[in-house]
């Protein structure tokens, strides 16, 4: 009967449908979560899993609270190696007055900052500027970090090339060759043969004054980039320009003539460069063989061309250039000058040169004659060079034909937009093709450095403000010492006589090229009684002629020109005005008007 029972029992049980959804409609879940609340079992299990997501909820809530007591990393200012003081107060987010109060004092109605053993005065807080240490140690002062932020741009190595690129668009660029030697000892002429040009011919007295380029076929894959270098002795600094970025440099001398001065001084620069040199004793067509090995001779004895190959040529009628051609590919193919040749060509890659000359075009203002060294230049590229920034409208090769862009080891003729305010590119100075932002930063370090050395007092005697009394007393001291030197200085002027004193005269001096430019000052500047008022690229303009009215000076020009409208101008003011075609006749002149009286 029991068993009865049980068999009925278990047959009138109600199961959930298989879809899970119990026979009334409702979730067979909830039927389970009752199972589980309404069971010992089923409540232990709800125990452990309340308990389980407090204990994950706590722990959320702990690292919470952690993540919010640890403080954020310190932020780190970048400071370039000048800033103004007002951009170093808004870099830090201080005050402009408490970053003021740390690195200079007020005095006199001007501000005084004083910087190791140097000293500088300021007119107002807009034009105080700090170099990089001293505003990283005001950072300190404030609990601050700053890192250095160079944006000065650097040539490139090969070693950085291969890190950077890992030699994949690595390509060996044309050799570059300076030719140098003596005035007159058949440069023009070889280039002009070997590139069939007549450069030679249309040159004032025969006489290079700037420097020329050619781009000449060595081999029928070989082309070679060619720079004819002035021999004149007040072209020192060119020929020591170009010297520097040659891969092989072609040493002329002439059969007839042999070893002369500026042919020591162009071997002086190979000793001081040690780039390989090939020795040509030119015009053998009309020498003795007894003169030319004289010349051999002369040349060996220079330690610097002992073991260079000498070759004799004729620049004239052409004899033995094929050997001469050859001999150049064997240099520039030795494994130190190929490696020296390696450059980047991406065209991604922004340009490096360096500025043999800049020129004054009508019509297309100031032109930089550019080497290139990396990269690929093109129109639109921004670009700085020296204290210019421009953008560049229009590229030239050597031939004077346009072209869109330019690759290491071509010269080209860079026409451009000027971004900036000054004129002259100094040739000392690199060439940098950079973005537009990048290029105005690099002009803003370049014109704060001038400026920062035109507020450079030497013997100030005023401190920083965060000096102690001692330093003041010390400042003070310094002080009185220096108004005693001044006495003593002032007591000597009392002891020289009249004819101690030398009466200097103001020029005013301008030129075609800034190489020009440059060779005329560098032998302005040895004249002890002449002092330049003015100096510039370019025609004579009306801005010239009103210095010299000003200053009661002559104006000399070098291959310049000056217009009627000048012309009248400086005729009826009185001011007298000498142009020459050469750089040593114009030397002659201003030589003439300093002994003088």
């Amino acid at each position: 009967m029991l068993l009865a029972l049980l068999r009925r029992s278990a047959s009138s049980r109600i199961l959930p449908p298989a879809g899970g959804i119990s026979a009334n409609g409702s979730n067979s879940s909830l039927l389970f979560t009752r199972s589980l609340r309404t069971t010992r079992s089923g409540r232990l299990r709800v125990q452990r899993l309340q308990q389980q997501q407090q204990e994950e909820e706590a722990l959320t809530l702990a690292l919470k609270k952690k993540q919010k007591k640890t403080p954020p990393p310190a932020p780190i200012y970048a400071v370039p190696a000048l800033i103004r003081v007002r951009d170093l107060a808004k870099t830090l987010k201080l005050p402009v007055d408490d970053v003021l109060k740390k690195v200079a004092t007020r005095a006199h109605r001007k501000l005084h900052m004083r910087w190791g053993d140097n000293r500088f005065e300021f007119k107002n807080v807009k034009q105080v500027i700090v170099p990089f240490e001293m505003a990283q140690q005001v950072a300190a002062q404030f609990k601050l970090q700053v890192a250095y932020d160079d944006v000065e741009p650097q040539f490139t190595t090969l070693a950085s090339l291969k890190k950077r690129d890992g030699g994949s668009n690595l390509m060996q660029r044309n050799p570059v060759i300076a030719v140098m030697g003596h005035v007159d000892h058949g440069k023009t002429t070889l280039l002009d043969t070997l590139h069939n040009s007549n450069i030679a011919k249309y040159e004032a007295h025969s006489i290079t004054q700037k420097i020329n380029v050619s781009e000449t076929k060595l081999s029928p894959d070989l082309d070679a980039t060619f720079l004819d270098t002035p021999g004149h002795f007040h072209f020192f600094r060119m020929r020591t320009n170009a010297a520097q970025v040659a891969d092989v440099i072609l040493l002329i001398v002439a059969a007839d003539e042999g070893v002369l001065l500026q042919t020591e001084e162009s071997i002086g620069a190979i000793e001081d460069t040690g780039i390989p040199v090939i020795a040509c004793i030119n015009k053998v067509d009309i020498a003795t063989p007894e003169q030319i090995e004289s010349v051999k001779q002369d040349l060996r004895s220079f330690v610097a061309l002992q073991n260079c190959p000498i070759v004799e040529i004729s620049a004239t009628t052409a004899q033995n250039l094929d050997a001469l051609k050859a001999k150049i590919v064997e240099l520039v193919s030795e494994p130190e000058v190929q490696r020296k040749r390696s450059v980047l060509v991406a065209p991604e890659t922004f340009a490096e040169g360096v500025v043999l000359e800049s020129v004054a075009m009508k019509g297309r203002g100031t032109v930089l004659r550019v080497l290139l060294r990396n990269g690929v230049l093109k129109k639109q590229d921004h670009f700085v060079a020296g204290m210019i920034h421009g953008a560049i409208r229009s590229l030239r090769n050597a031939d004077g034909h346009e072209i869109a862009h330019a690759v290491p080891g071509m010269v080209v003729d860079v026409i451009y937009a000027n971004k900036s305010k000054n004129v002259d590119a100094p040739n000392e100075f690199g060439f940098f093709a950079l973005p537009e932002a990048r290029a105005k930063q690099v002009m803003e370090q370049r014109q704060l450095a001038l400026d920062f050395e035109e507020n450079l007092i030497p013997g100030g005697s005023y401190g920083r403000t965060n000096s102690t009394d001692s330093d003041s007393n010390e400042a003070s001291e310094q002080g009185e010492d220096n108004a005693v030197d001044d006495d003593d200085e002032d007591d000597d002027l009392e002891d020289l006589n009249e004819d101690d004193l030398i009466e200097t005269k103001s020029i005013i001096v301008k030129a075609d090229t800034a190489g020009s430019l440059t060779s005329i000052q560098d032998t302005v500047d040895e004249m002890v009684g002449i002092s330049t008022a003015r100096i510039g690229i370019g025609n004579i303009t009306t801005k010239d002629i009103d210095v010299a009215i000003n200053g009661k000076c002559p104006i000399f020009g070098f291959n310049v020109k000056l217009h009627p409208k000048e012309k009248k101008l400086a005729a009826s003011r009185g001011v007298r005005v000498i142009l020459r075609s050469t750089i040593h006749g114009l030397i002659e002149e201003i030589t003439e008007f300093e002994q003088s009286k």
